[in-house]
């Protein structure tokens, strides 16, 4: 589901415990539990009265009204994953503003699910932060009604939005994708393995996806000529991957990865078939993360400039009103990093 696009939040009352119990049909008691120490309440009952706390937004009247009187000097980020260093980088982007500004950073992981987004939202509402980064375009409206309503500054990052009225500080990761197609079609490539992430509610791995496949058709490749595997961001599934793609195709030279982190898999894919990188598979990566210099052979990958990102987030949660719309949109070039893990096609025998 897309951001919801809209400028204007409807004035209502915020939810009360009151009107949550009578839609639960339950005491007011039960209720307060399930906020406070949710263990003690049947789960049955308990996921009725959170699937309605929900889809009213609310967050307890304390939280709204230590927002509304003064400001905590906390920012919530919230990441699809802290595994890995994928967002690493920009989360240290952001504590290097945020500190000296005297602000705290506090963070939490989702695991890709955006509906655990809602929860966490709402409690870093709670919590009293004065704004949340979030990570790409695609967000549970509820999501940003909570924001919304609650009067929190946010952004999203990883991404440019193509809505307005929300701030982002990111990358065009079609962009990203097709420096990728167009550095290996250089190098004569024409058959190619793609080891993307899961493209289902994550318009980074659809992004970066669609930009290496238009790219590869505006330089002449067939679709047919190239083997899509989706994966999970993680090392075992780009091994796994690698070995799907070369069993559909024998012919593929080059293998594009959506991230550093199915590379490192897919290079390990490669050799376990006793194919040599570069002299027999080129490889490509997204990301560069740090690893992706050390590796052997190193790897070639789409650099994003997540530092800057993160800083660039941290200029924009501690801006004042009056310099709100300077901060509010931030365009950051990807660009590729070549190192020895490409090389011209060379026909495999």
């Amino acid at each position: 589901m897309a951001l919801e696009k809209t400028s204007r939040v409807e004035q209502r009352q915020s939810p009360t415990v009151v009107e949550i119990a009578k839609r639960a049909g339950c005491s007011i008691a039960t209720v307060s539990r399930v906020l406070n120490r949710p263990e003690t309440v049947a789960i049955d009952l308990r996921e009725r009265i959170l699937h309605i706390v929900d889809e009213l937004g609310y967050v307890p009247n304390g939280s709204a009204r230590a927002l509304r009187s003064s400001r905590s000097r906390l920012i919530g980020l919230i990441v699809p994953t802290l595994d890995s260093a994928i967002f690493t980088r920009m989360l240290e982007g952001l504590e290097s503003r945020l500190a000296p500004a005297g602000a705290s950073l506090v963070y939490s992981a989702t695991g890709y699910d955006l509906d655990r987004e809602i929860r966490v939202v709402r409690n870093l509402i709670e919590k009293g932060v004065d704004g949340i980064a979030l990570v790409g375009n695609y967000h549970r409206k509820e999501t940003l009604k909570l924001l919304r309503e609650h009067k929190v500054r946010f952004a999203v990052t990883y991404a440019l939005s193509d809505d307005v009225s929300i701030p982002s500080m990111g990358f065009d990761n079609r962009a990203g994708g097709a420096l990728a197609a167009n550095y290996l079609a250089d190098l004569g490539h024409r058959n190619f393995g793609v080891i993307a992430g899961v493209t289902r509610e994550n318009d980074r791995a659809s992004g970066r996806l669609e930009g290496f496949l238009a790219m590869a058709e505006r330089r002449g490749i067939s679709r047919s000529n190239i083997v899509v595997v989706e994966s999970p961001y993680e090392f075992s599934r780009g091994r796994a991957a690698a070995k799907i793609i070369l069993n559909q195709n024998r012919n593929v030279t080059a293998i594009f990865c959506g991230s550093d982190v199915l590379a490192v898999g897919a290079l390990r894919g490669c050799r376990d078939a006793g194919l040599r990188v570069p002299e027999d598979m080129s490889m490509i990566g997204f990301d560069n993360l740090d690893i992706a210099e050390y590796l052997t052979p190193g790897l070639t990958t789409v650099d994003v400039p997540a530092r800057l990102m993160g800083e660039q987030a941290a200029n924009y949660f501690l801006a004042d009103q009056s310099s709100l719309d300077i901060h509010s949109r931030v365009e950051l070039e990807t660009r590729l990093i070549v190192r020895e893990s490409t090389a011209p096609a060379r026909i495999r025998q």
